[in-house]
């Protein structure tokens, strides 16, 4: 039989201070009148009234698994509880149970939980070598290119209405294709964006940068990209070092830089919400390129709605602040 808590034993003890009546205190807290006179026995002698440890030798296996499991854990974090009965027995000699394992891992004060999942092609020297580069980087001609795409069927699922009552929300069943924007982020804010329905390979890549993003790049400019394979191409490469600009690409994975990527993102969603819908669905014929793109339909060419380009002095110190950032 498990003693009484603790607590329970102060919470006793108190109503008895107060004055409460013994036979009121028995009904209250169930236990007989021999507990409350124990326990004020104790208190008088101890002046506390912690229960007593248990008697019995101590468990042989629980000693040699709380003084050598931690190690084997710390080489087998993915391991099962039969796993780790597996590995403690091939390398002790000594078989035991999944409940003793899980009860001396308990002890060791570790838990299971949901990882944490990092990617593997990380390489820290790499990621090490580039911030010591961006160190020696003005950010005022740092420019960097990405794209991400989005649906009009797009919404968000959560809303408020009276307790009880269903929140209704209207959105195109006919979702047509993935919009897909590429453009270019700088101190100055969004420059002219691509928008085409459909996903961006290497041929809508490296028209954006021949047609689009090269012509406004003022020379001795850094354009900056992430090492996806569409990015790659060396139409890409030579039109931006025509325009005696410099191309770095990002080492794979690297989490400072997704704040500029948030950013782009944010922008794009904004652009959506405030008038770049407009923009779907009709043509900007005066700036179409007249080179084919296998059956992809252009929606537009255009400079970004003017709520997305920064004309506060604060938007625009917030801008300058990310990318410096960026490149500490």
């Amino acid at each position: 039989m498990r003693a009484y808590s603790y607590d329970l034993r102060q919470r006793l003890l108190r109503a008895v201070d107060q004055g409460m009546p013994r036979a009121e205190i028995s009904q209250t807290f169930a236990v007989s009148y021999s507990t409350i006179k124990r326990y004020l026995k104790l208190r008088r002698e101890t002046d506390d009234v912690k229960p007593k440890a248990i008697p019995g030798r101590p468990s042989k296996k629980g000693a040699a698994l709380h003084a050598g499991l931690l190690p084997q854990l710390e080489a087998h974090p993915n391991a099962t509880l039969d796993e780790h009965c597996q590995f403690w027995e091939a390398t002790h000699g000594i078989p035991v149970s999944s409940a003793t394992m899980s009860r001396a891992i308990t002890r060791l004060n570790w838990t299971r939980k949901k990882k944490t999942i990092q990617a593997s092609e990380q390489n820290e020297a790499d990621r090490a070598a580039w911030r010591e580069q961006a160190k020696t980087l003005d950010a005022s001609k740092l420019v960097f290119i990405d794209e991400c795409g989005s649906n009009i069927a797009l919404t968000r699922v959560y809303a408020r209405s009276l307790k009880g009552k269903r929140v209704y929300g209207s959105v195109p069943r006919n979702r047509r294709a993935n919009t897909t924007l590429l453009a270019s982020l700088s101190l100055q804010g969004m420059s002219e964006a691509f928008l085409l329905e459909g996903s961006a390979d290497s041929a809508v890549f490296e028209l954006y940068i021949e047609q689009i993003l090269a012509p406004s790049l003022p020379a001795g400019h850094i354009v900056i990209l992430d090492n996806l394979n569409t990015h790659t191409g060396e139409k890409g490469r030579q039109a931006i070092e025509a325009r005696r600009c410099q191309l770095l690409f990002l080492p794979r994975t690297l989490p400072t830089c997704h704040r500029s990527k948030r950013r782009f993102c944010a922008g794009w969603e904004r652009a959506l919400q405030r008038g770049c819908k407009k923009l779907l669905g009709r043509h900007s014929s005066r700036l179409l390129p007249r080179m084919p793109l296998g059956g992809l339909s252009i929606v537009a060419i255009a400079r970004l709605p003017h709520p997305l380009r920064m004309r506060k002095a604060s938007d625009s110190h917030d801008n300058r602040c990310l990318l410096e950032k960026e490149t500490r």
